[in-house]
């Protein structure tokens, strides 16, 4: 397995010219330092990535990462003034200038199937419960038009009623979702689960992935409740809740499409 170091411990500085053009080893079974804005590598504990040959998790682990001091940009190309919630940027175009957070983790869902051409995996549920299959085989420009139809028919709330319960918070894996759903005037948000690792003692850290309303860029949070720059959050299996820095989500909140 993959080793991953998290951002605790002694600090030692690093010579600009390092490369930190990524959150993570590009190559299986090499260690990765997580390096922070401050050019500062931190050394200890090591992280043992779980899943690491779950097909979703190397599609998500996949994904391009923009450089370490790329700021989240909003759908006019301005900063968006998030850099608080930003660990790094990925570099995965949005396809829709209002794309939200619930848009964001269809679309990722839908572009792995589309990439494994597994076409028939893809649909997703509208407000009403109705099933929207997609049935455009391999044509680029028709899973496009699928999915800004989508966007407009389906939200948080037909996200949490068209996915299950992960019955235990111990089972958390990639591609998981921590959502609570739109109702009434009350607006939803949802993470997407994208690593999951544990330490020697076996306590279980992850990471989430997120994208803000209107269509700023996917990006991996940054953990703000630590002293250090860390992508990552220690889970308790026995809480009732998990904090995600400015959202709080019920247990019962974490969620597995069917």
């Amino acid at each position: 397995m993959r080793i991953c170091k998290l951002s605790v411990g002694l600090v030692l500085v690093v010579s600009l010219c390092s490369c930190l053009c990524s959150c993570k080893a590009e190559n299986k079974g090499k260690v990765n330092d997580v390096q922070s804005d401050s050019l500062a590598v931190n050394t200890e504990p090591q992280y043992i990535i779980q899943y690491e040959d779950d097909p979703f998790y190397k599609f998500l682990s996949s994904l391009p990462r923009k450089k370490r001091m790329a700021e989240i940009m909003n759908y006019k190309g301005e900063d968006a003034g998030m850099s608080y919630y930003k660990y790094c940027v990925i570099d995965f175009p949005l396809l829709s200038p209002v794309e939200q957070c619930a848009d964001v983790c269809m679309h990722l869902r839908a572009e792995y199937f589309f990439r494994q051409k597994q076409y028939g995996k893809i649909h997703f549920h509208d407000v009403g419960g109705k099933d929207h299959k997609y049935t455009g085989g391999a044509s680029r420009q028709a899973l496009n038009a699928y999915l800004k139809k989508i966007y407009n028919i389906s939200n948080t709330a037909s996200m949490y009623a068209e996915m299950q319960i992960v019955p235990s918070l111990s089972d958390i894996r990639p591609g998981d979702v921590l959502i609570y759903p739109a109702k009434g005037n009350k607006l939803g948000h949802v993470v997407m689960v994208s690593e999951v690792a544990k330490d020697s003692k076996g306590d279980i850290y992850f990471q989430v992935i997120q994208g803000f309303t209107p269509a700023c860029e996917l990006h991996i949070v940054k953990n703000n409740d630590v002293s250090v720059n860390s992508p990552w959050f220690k889970l308790d299996p026995d809480a009732d809740v998990i904090k995600i820095d400015n959202f709080t989500f019920r247990k019962d909140q974490l969620r597995r499409w069917k």
